[in-house]
């Protein structure tokens, strides 16, 4: 039953079967299933389909949400209240600049004696798929760069950043990020503001290797200049590139242990 209440509160959320499915990692017919499920058991129907681009909740589809919401928020209190004396797991998903920049600077203000109690684990993504991951419960805490807004995520500014023109300046070959990325939404913008098409492109879905051939003098790319290597020639540009790095978590998470390193994460980024 609760793994078809997480699947209707995604559906309720994005007002999309298929937007759901990504989120949860699922399949769109897996996604169906579930409310079709969900709806003969509770013998009513959840969302209007009549072909529209966006489903419609019905009445009794907005009340379920609010009840789901309290009655998942229950479960996990419950579930927090056997395991207090055990260790915990926090996961974390960070941006691949912010994991270079920023996350060592704020993990190594890990106290010892918190490991004796809590497990941390870490995975690299690009900002969408962190934010993905935020919404479907696959991370409890996420380390952006790209500026995106969620009516069911928490968004908080910790460190800011500026964003370089790096590379051989007479090269034709332009290194870019994959879509879904910070430094791809800043790359198009870029593109645009400067009316420029490329004729010659590499698309590289890693921030280091883009990096290291920026370093052996092949093409040029926007990177953050908090990543070059001395020696390695860069055109500042202008206040449109100077950025921030984001923490996010879920509005609706209630676990006491996400929200204190939530809370401890942010207060460490704006020291340092």
């Amino acid at each position: 039953m609760f793994k078809l209440l997480q699947t209707f509160i995604a559906v309720y959320e994005t007002r999309s079967f298929s937007k759901a499915a990504d989120q949860l990692f699922i399949s769109q017919p897996s996604v169906s299933v579930h409310i079709k499920q969900l709806e003969t058991e509770l013998k009513t129907t959840l969302f209007d389909r009549n072909g529209r681009t966006e489903l419609a909740p019905t009445t009794n589809a907005r009340m379920l949400y609010q009840r789901a919401l309290a009655l998942l928020d229950d479960w996990q209190k419950t579930t927090d209240s056997l395991v207090q004396n055990q260790r915990t797991t926090i996961k974390i998903g960070a941006s691949q600049t912010s994991a270079t920049v920023l996350l060592p600077k704020m993990v190594a203000h890990i106290k010892k004696d918190d490991f004796n109690t809590t497990d941390f684990q870490i995975e690299m993504h690009n900002s969408e798929e962190i934010l993905a991951g935020i919404l479907n419960h696959q991370f409890d805490i996420g380390l952006i760069e790209k500026p995106i807004t969620h009516d069911f995520i928490v968004r908080e500014a910790i460190a800011t950043d500026q964003l370089v023109l790096a590379g051989n300046p007479n090269s034709d070959l332009w290194l870019v990020r994959e879509k879904g990325s910070g430094v791809y939404h800043y790359t198009q913008q870029y593109f645009k503001q400067e009316d420029i098409v490329p004729d010659h492109f590499l698309t590289i879905a890693n921030n280091d290797v883009i990096v290291k051939m920026l370093a052996e003098n092949f093409g040029k790319s926007i990177v953050s200049i908090q990543t070059l290597p001395n020696g390695v020639p860069y055109q500042s540009l202008n206040s449109n590139f100077n950025r921030s790095f984001y923490l996010i978590r879920s509005a609706h998470e209630n676990r006491a242990d996400v929200l204190k390193w939530h809370k401890h994460f942010a207060k460490i980024a704006t020291q340092l």
